[in-house]
């Protein structure tokens, strides 16, 4: 019989509802025991959704009673991400947190240091590596060459912001697409085209003039002179292609984004059939030169999303201490590059970065 480890999951908002308590509830030998929310609507979805659940509504509550939990998700706004992970650590847990790990590489170095002092593992919710459309990418890489341009975007149209933490410009919140989007985009570039030397960025407040950047374009130059080309929008008309990926031998478009995210929302989980297979029109069009003249075109459909991959690791590291899905040092490297990112929207300037960062 599955050892069940008991969670407690802290924010049930967008991330802490929609989409860790299903990936969580569809993994065998997980249980969400208590959820931290002080909302009164979401304490109510929360009533609804997992009735079995302890609802509190401070962080205090949770440390209280530490050892009735084997791991803590912190899903809440991005400001917590910092205060309640190194509280968890030092309450003896180890801890899930949502993207971004924290707002700075600096803090996020803070959090290695109490995951060594506790000798407890942190887990970054890098989801996005198990993307479909991610996936199709690495299994077809090689029969394009090498990789010397990847370009990536993750756009949104919203001509009207929802309001939210997320669009504050106050940088104590940590709001904004270069944290949002670009979590996931970053990460992507460097499990694709290994460690980033340099990076120069642009971003941008277009639909609220002095709100939180809501437009931003990232150039990553890689440690073997590839380059990645990142943008995320909320105001983008036209959010296609998600990915075009150039290699010495070809290359590969990639028009439509993983739904797994749509699938969560609509009240699918891992756990159901068919779970992560795309629509027949979610294709990979692949272009490769046989000579000198001669081109070759096909189509390759989207491999099967697997987020679920991630809790299943997040299980297997801690009752059978296998290798953890994402390593926090990869999300700490990830930091690195949006910190320089940050530097350099506000100096003009393109950052170099020594050591260059890489994931483990």
């Amino acid at each position: 019989m599955a050892t069940e480890l008991k969670i407690a999951l802290l924010g049930y908002g967008l991330a802490g509802r929609h989409f860790h308590r299903p990936l969580i509830e569809a993994t065998t030998g997980l249980e969400i025991t208590a959820i931290l929310t002080a909302d009164a609507e979401r304490r109510e979805q929360a009533a609804a959704d997992l009735p079995a659940a302890e609802i509190v509504d401070s962080a205090a509550a949770i440390w209280a009673r530490a050892g009735d939990f084997d791991l803590v998700v912190v899903a809440g706004a991005n400001l917590t991400h910092l205060p309640f992970t190194i509280a968890a650590l030092e309450h003896g847990l180890p801890a899930v947190v949502d993207k971004p790990l924290a707002a700075t590489a600096a803090d996020a170095n803070a959090i290695r240091a109490a995951a060594q002092a506790a000798g407890k593992h942190v887990f970054p919710f890098q989801n996005r590596r198990w993307d479909s459309e991610f996936l199709t990418i690495l299994d077809a890489k090689e029969s394009i060459g090498r990789i010397h341009r990847f370009e990536s975007h993750f756009d949104r149209f919203r001509t009207v912001p929802k309001g939210g933490w997320r669009e504050l410009a106050d940088p104590s919140v940590s709001g904004g697409v270069l944290l949002d989007f670009g979590a996931h985009l970053v990460d992507q570039a460097i499990q694709l085209l290994g460690p980033v030397v340099r990076v120069s960025a642009i971003t941008r407040s277009v639909r609220i003039s002095g709100a939180a950047d809501d437009d931003m374009l990232i150039l990553l130059t890689h440690l073997d002179d590839a380059v990645s080309y990142l943008t995320g929008s909320m105001l983008a008309a036209f959010t296609e292609p998600r990915f075009n990926v150039l290699g010495t031998g070809g290359g590969m478009l990639l028009r439509e984004y993983d739904t797994q995210e749509t699938a969560l929302r609509s009240g699918s989980t891992p756990a159901d059939a068919g779970w992560g297979v795309e629509p027949p029109n979610s294709v990979a069009l692949i272009r490769v030169a046989l000579d000198e003249v001669t081109t070759l075109d096909s189509e390759l459909p989207y491999a099967t999303g697997r987020w679920g991959t991630f809790y299943t690791g997040v299980y297997e590291t801690l009752t059978n201490s296998a290798p953890p899905p994402v390593l926090l040092d990869d999300a700490i490297a990830n930091l690195r590059v949006l910190d320089a990112a940050r530097t350099s929207a506000t100096t003009g300037q393109t950052i170099s970065l020594d050591p260059p960062a890489a994931h483990g």
